[in-house]
């Protein structure tokens, strides 16, 4: 009898960094939806929250309890690459998608898996920002646990937009003026 060898699925986290003041009257409805929204794209959700926007009793709080969500108390210190290694140091899955509050993910997600399980020796991989501050552009979204990204943009592979992208709505824009610039531009 032939053997059947299966391959382990590619796992992949969504990494949310909340920054800023706790102001969660107008974040924790636009948070809640984030968080429902990024369940349903990846296997865990990592936020880190830099300030208490998750008050016990709101909705935003409800959907951390989902049993994929782990939230991370820590501090800003004006430090984006502080911050956002401290979140990816509590990511358990293969891969790591870097999102910031307000923004929706469209993904494909088994093709997205497919792509992710085949790329062996990239440690980042840019994705389609449409932004409304900064425009449409690529970023480094996707990050392999336990790699450090490349060091030039040119090293990224890019993540086809038909499998993913990311898109900062103009209804949420205007709450979260402290998010923008977290994440580099590729």
């Amino acid at each position: 009898m032939a053997s059947t060898r299966t391959t382990p699925r590619t796992t992949l986290a969504a990494c949310l960094v909340l920054q800023g003041a706790p102001d969660t009257a107008t974040l924790a409805p636009a948070l809640e939806q984030d968080l429902r929204g990024l369940v349903d794209v990846a296997d865990e959700v990592v936020v880190y929250d830099t300030a208490d926007h998750l008050a016990p009793g709101s909705a935003a709080f409800d959907a951390t309890l989902h049993p994929a969500v782990t939230v991370v108390s820590g501090f800003w210190a004006d430090d984006r690459d502080r911050a956002q290694e401290a979140a990816l140091a509590h990511v358990g899955a293969d891969w790591a998608l870097c999102v910031l509050a307000g923004e929706r993910v469209t993904s494909s997600p088994d093709a997205l898996r497919q792509l992710l399980s085949d790329a062996v020796d990239v440690p980042a991989m840019s994705v389609r920002v449409d932004d409304v501050v900064r425009g449409t552009h690529r970023s480094a979204r996707l990050l392999r646990n336990g790699r450090s990204a490349p060091a030039r943009a040119g090293e990224l592979a890019e993540v086809p937009s038909a499998l993913l992208t990311v898109r900062q709505p103009v209804a949420t824009t205007a709450s979260l003026p402290a998010q923008r610039g977290v994440f580099d531009r590729v």
